[in-house]
């Protein structure tokens, strides 16, 4: 079924790809793996919204939200072959394909908007990264926010340490940065789509999850748990992928339009970033479920236990000298 697709949609990308040699309009098939009620789903809406309105009848937009079209796991896939032309998975998804990725989400490292987009934006670090994502048909075109990844959990007690998790079956996305931090600490990671989270949860496949509180709220999931630990481990954020032959075929002129709309979605994705993951904590609180905040003594106890991820999956793939401009943007030894 998943090949049928691929090649059904390889089969579009071709024609499309045509119609853009003959006539210069655009088609254009976004896939968002999430709904569309979180920022990235309302960042996609915007970014649509803009292009169509720069673009007119030039460009043809067909967007896909809910993992209608891929879901987390065949999306890289998807874009690779033509099935879809922009993605935006969270950063660590694209490990699958290039491993050096995952430097980027360490637990603990870069922990602000602004640190990312200076570590994505670095030369150093861009030719460490970029290239493995290029040789796999993949061209980033845009980096976007998604919040801090907190921990929500059934039970009685609040989870404040790292000790009180050990044991956890905590739902993570099937990618080695978040399956290694969460193995650091003793608990139990369980790589599953975040769309089958609520039905996990209720049956008993997992006792938690960790994504971001407009994530918790977006997808009602926050139902199903009855805390959620403000852990701020990973400042999680997505990796805008292109489909390489699709946007090298763009002409120069409509790609210009195409990237002025990247950088307004973008700019909107980072002042709504705060915001709307601030009205979601208290939102979910409003609804019963206990939000916690950590002490610096706690948070300081979570960072230490998660730390020796960054020598398997930062010094070990990327190397020391990328590794040590990682710790400069971060502003940490």
């Amino acid at each position: 079924m998943f090949l049928n697709k691929i090649q059904a949609a390889t089969a579009v990308l071709a024609l499309a790809l045509t119609a853009t040699a003959a006539s210069a309009e655009i088609k254009m098939i976004m896939s968002n793996d999430n709904n569309n009620k979180g920022l990235k789903g309302q960042t996609f809406d915007y970014l649509v919204a803009n292009l169509e309105e720069r673009l007119g009848d030039k460009i043809d937009v067909e967007m896909h939200h809910g993992g209608t079209l891929f879901d987390q796991q065949s999306q890289i896939q998807g874009l690779q072959l033509g099935g879809a032309h922009i993605i935006s998975p969270t950063a660590g998804i694209y490990s699958s394909v290039n491993p050096k990725v995952a430097a980027l989400q360490l637990p603990f490292l870069l922990n602000t908007p602004e640190k990312i987009q200076a570590a994505v934006a670095d030369p150093i670090v861009r030719d460490a990264i970029m290239p493995g994502l290029n040789n796999q048909n993949i061209e980033v075109v845009a980096v976007w926010m998604n919040g801090p990844r907190d921990l929500g959990y059934k039970g009685k007690d609040p989870i404040l340490l790292p000790t009180d998790a050990k044991g956890l079956k905590v739902r993570v996305q099937s990618a080695p940065i978040f399956v290694k931090t969460w193995e650091a600490i003793e608990a139990n990671p369980v790589g599953i789509n975040w769309s089958e989270a609520p039905t996990a949860l209720q049956q008993g496949v997992i006792d938690a999850g960790e994504v971001t509180p407009n994530s918790w709220r977006g997808s009602s999931t926050y139902q199903f748990v009855d805390h959620i630990t403000m852990t701020d481990h990973q400042y999680s954020f997505y990796l805008v992928g292109a489909n390489k032959q699709w946007w090298d075929s763009i002409p120069a002129s409509e790609k210009a339009e195409i990237n002025a709309a990247l950088a307004d979605a973008t700019k909107w994705n980072m002042s709504k970033n705060t915001e709307i993951n601030g009205a979601a904590a208290e939102f979910m609180a409003g609804e019963g479920v206990g939000i916690h905040y950590l002490s610096d003594e706690q948070r300081a106890a979570w960072a230490e236990a998660m730390k020796p991820v960054w020598q398997e999956l930062g010094n070990g793939l990327v190397g020391d000298d990328v590794m040590n401009r990682l710790k400069e943007i971060a502003g940490v030894n």
